[in-house]
């Protein structure tokens, strides 16, 4: 008989489009329900394991914080907490606290999830805890939406329609690119080759005079508009593990991506092309002849959400079992009370 867990996500449901974490989470909750599992959003009785998602306490996507996950497992000891890793400060080129506040909660950790190789250098480098378990759990899209039914065919006599779609209005997601490519198609030769649209939110100040802007998408609509082009572009800086192009990937667009963070790490072996700052034009006029083939490589892209979510569930079943089998003891009555103390202190610290 398969193993039934209780989940706990420490993340609040929101609807509609909210970023790559919150569609992880979604996807994540729906695979492990369908499964027959339970899955909470909050800390009740019973959970085998937590899912740290959001690691600042005081984020408005964070359910409940991780000084709430270290008074819980302090009194139900064996439950396991698992902390996956997909942001940091570099993505958004300041101290936003975020690199802290993953290291922080990471302590709590009894297995930590990077979503990327690079993330998980990266944090090394800030000096995360390397002996403790870990792995790499790359991101997946919702098969059932974000596939190739009806992608867009593709004829040399036709302009080559470019397409990318954020949800943040950062402006290392790359703006500046896009901004550059929106002057090249004023120019020979790029203005009879390209086409080029900008799904989303766009930065405050930014203009466009030869691009197509569509308001935010997501799910089905999104899926749908993506499809209608040929390629996709990103220009993300320090990406530890981008929706956008893996859900342009399931809908059978190869990428042109920027070479930081994890883009390459995702997208080279399908059919993705990277570029530098150098180099953007050259790389851009060569998917011309390049397409085809790139257009054939991208239909191997494995990055669905059941496939992610599958080593989840995996990883959450192999922890439990290893846990049942070395349990630990509930706290005393001397202990229950000294950590009541200082959590009493600590609260009184902050007042003043």
């Amino acid at each position: 008989m398969k193993m039934k867990l209780q989940v706990s996500i420490n993340c609040k449901h929101i609807e509609g489009p909210y970023g790559g974490g919150n569609q992880f989470v979604i996807n994540l909750e729906n695979f492990l329900l369908d499964r027959g599992h339970k899955v909470f959003r909050e800390l009740v009785p019973g959970l085998d394991v937590i899912l740290v998602v959001s690691s600042k306490p005081n984020y408005q996507t964070t359910s409940y914080s991780p000084l709430d996950i270290s008074h819980y497992i302090f009194r139900e000891p064996n439950t396991v907490v698992v902390h996956r890793i997909n942001t940091c400060d570099e993505q958004r080129a300041q101290d936003s606290g975020i690199d802290n506040a993953v290291l922080e909660a990471n302590h709590l950790a009894h297995h930590t999830v990077f979503v990327s190789r690079f993330i998980r250098e990266l944090f090394v480098s800030h000096g995360i805890n390397t002996a403790k378990p870990h792995s790499v759990i790359l991101t997946g899209a919702d098969e059932k939406v974000f596939n190739p039914e009806g992608r867009a065919a593709w004829r040399k006599n036709q302009k080559l329609k470019i397409v990318t779609h954020h949800w943040s209005k950062n402006y290392l997601k790359g703006f500046d690119i896009y901004e550059h490519l929106d002057l090249l198609l004023e120019k020979e030769p790029f203005k009879h080759m390209f086409e080029f649209t900008i799904i989303g939110n766009l930065p405050i100040g930014i203009r466009f005079k030869n691009t197509c802007l569509v308001p935010l998408l997501s799910g089905v609509e999104l899926a749908k508009k993506l499809k209608e082009h040929h390629h996709y572009l990103t220009g993300a800086r320090y990406e530890p593990g981008g929706n956008h192009y893996v859900e342009a990937m399931r809908c059978g667009l190869p990428v042109l991506y920027l070479e930081s963070g994890s883009s390459g790490e995702y997208c080279s072996q399908y059919g993705g092309v990277g570029y530098n700052l150098a180099n953007f034009e050259e790389k851009l006029l060569s998917i011309h002849n390049r397409l085809d083939k790139m257009r054939s490589k991208v239909l191997e892209c494995p990055y669905s959400a059941e496939k992610m979510a599958c080593e989840y569930e995996s990883l959450f079943v192999r922890l439990v079992n290893q846990r049942s089998e070395n349990p630990l003891p509930k706290p005393g009555v001397r202990s229950t009370i000294s950590i009541l103390l200082r959590t009493y202190l600590k609260k009184v610290r902050n007042l003043v």
